[in-house]
């Protein structure tokens, strides 16, 4: 059984059992209100023959009375003491009532009772006759107008309960199909995916703050989700096939001329495994490079927490200075505190430094900065700079500075890092903003969110 069909049956089913409830319990009220009236009635008339019974002390004779005060449609009787009855004084057609059973009831009663399908109240009360004996007025006495009453009643709720669950069984289609629509369209939109293989969005009802709206928002972010990962995925096979042409046609054609004249000659083995040497190196980087911007940052496991950007600042410049044997002079200005992660915030400054490194020659300087809201890393460079064209395009994958000006430095670079560090920063909740001026230098700055709080993590 589909969704869509247990909600419409489950609706209906309860509806139907909900609205019957409530009418049988209308019906129900107003009958046992509409039987205990009668009763009263009939006790009234009861306690009215007997206080005439009383006034007359005697002058009347009892059968007189009792013919006087006998019901339209039922039946009086004397019952005495012994249990013994006087001649019943009826006027009712029926000679069923006569037959009834009676017995002699010491105290007040009454109850319902149904002689030949036609429903009767009996009353039986206790009272003094004239003639000094104790004796039972009992008095029975038709109620069929109420029972056509609750006939007319049960035929009128049988039908307003036939005639609500026509609407109610549409209103429960209307539901269902309403309820499941944006489960059929995720259907539809999936199987058009698989069939496609195009990432599609559900269309969404302006306004509408349900669950179903929050399902197909889910699954529209979801789907985003993927379709960004597979176009990561899709970027990096492409540029890895595309990048690493080069260096795998440079290794082929220096392993060639090795297995020529390697031998023979050596300065020919030393430039080949120079160079298969460098672009080994230049592979393994562009690889790393490319795997992590094959990753959503989500992926990259940041957990963000207060960080001392002096103490990082400074320790990521003297492992810099130490590997590449550069100077990288960093100034101490005390702790300054933000938020960022470490890890992903000193890969970070080395990617700048690298960078500072390869298109400069004299010493990079790192400087610090705090503001109210936000504090800098500037790393500072005197190099080649760049113009204000090639500004706009070095976040660009695989974009590289006119090689024309960086041949005299020897500068050499897959065109990833500042892409990179572009991705790292976003991931880290940093920026990066980037000033050059040709021939002058270049100053790259992180920023980041100060910590309001000052001093260490606790």
């Amino acid at each position: 059984m589909s969704l869509r069909s247990k909600i419409y049956g489950y609706s209906s089913v309860l509806f139907a059992v909900l609205l019957i409830a409530v009418n049988l319990s209308v019906y129900i009220v107003f009958e046992r209100m509409s039987i205990d009236n009668e009763v009263n009635r009939v006790e009234a008339e009861a306690e009215s023959i007997v206080k005439g019974v009383r006034q007359s002390a005697g002058s009347i004779p009892p059968d007189d009375l009792l013919r006087a005060y006998a019901p339209v449609n039922g039946m009086l009787r004397i019952v005495n003491e012994d249990g013994t009855s006087s001649p019943v004084t009826t006027t009712s057609a029926s000679e069923q009532l006569s037959k009834l059973p009676y017995k002699y009831e010491s105290e007040k009663k009454s109850e319902y009772t149904q002689v030949e399908q036609i429903g009767y109240v009996w009353v039986s009360v206790p009272v003094i006759w004239p003639d000094g004996e104790v004796v039972n007025v009992q008095v029975t006495e038709s109620i069929a107008e109420t029972e056509n009453r609750l006939s007319v009643l049960r035929t009128v709720l049988v039908a307003v309960t036939i005639i609500a669950l026509i609407p109610a069984i549409i209103s429960s289609r209307i539901l269902a199909n309403r309820m499941t629509r944006p489960i059929q369209q995720m259907t539809r939109t999936m199987s058009d995916i698989q069939s496609s293989g195009q990432f599609k969005r559900l269309p969404l009802e302006e306004g509408s703050k349900d669950e179903l709206k929050t399902m197909g928002q889910t699954f529209n972010r979801m789907m985003d989700l993927l379709e960004s990962n597979f176009e990561r995925q899709e970027r990096f096979v492409s540029d890895a096939s595309h990048e690493l042409k080069t260096p795998l046609t440079i290794i082929e054609s220096y392993a060639s001329l090795l297995q020529r004249r390697g031998k023979e000659r050596p300065e020919v083995f030393d430039e080949a495994v120079e160079a298969i040497l460098s672009e080994s190196v230049r592979m393994r980087e562009m690889t790393e490079q490319l795997l992590l911007l094959a990753k959503q940052p989500e992926q990259w496991n940041v957990q963000l927490e207060r960080v001392d950007i002096t103490r990082v600042a400074t320790d990521s410049a003297r492992v810099f200075r130490e590997a590449y044997h550069r100077e990288v002079r960093c100034e101490d200005r005390g702790p300054i505190w933000a938020i960022s992660d470490e890890s992903k915030l000193k890969q970070l400054l080395f990617i700048l430094l690298d960078n500072a490194r390869k298109y400069s020659e004299d010493a990079i300087e790192v400087r610090l900065e705090a503001k109210e809201q936000e504090c800098r890393i500037r790393i500072v460079d005197t190099g080649i700079g760049m113009r204000e064209d090639e500004l706009e395009k070095v976040f660009d994958r695989f974009y590289r500075v006119d090689p024309a000006r960086t041949r005299s430095l020897g500068a050499s670079g897959s065109g990833l890092g500042l892409s990179l560090a572009k991705e790292l920063a976003g991931a880290v909740g940093a920026r990066i903003e980037l000033t050059s001026t040709e021939g002058e230098g270049t100053e790259a700055s992180i920023i980041l969110p100060i910590s309001v709080q000052n001093g260490p993590l606790s």
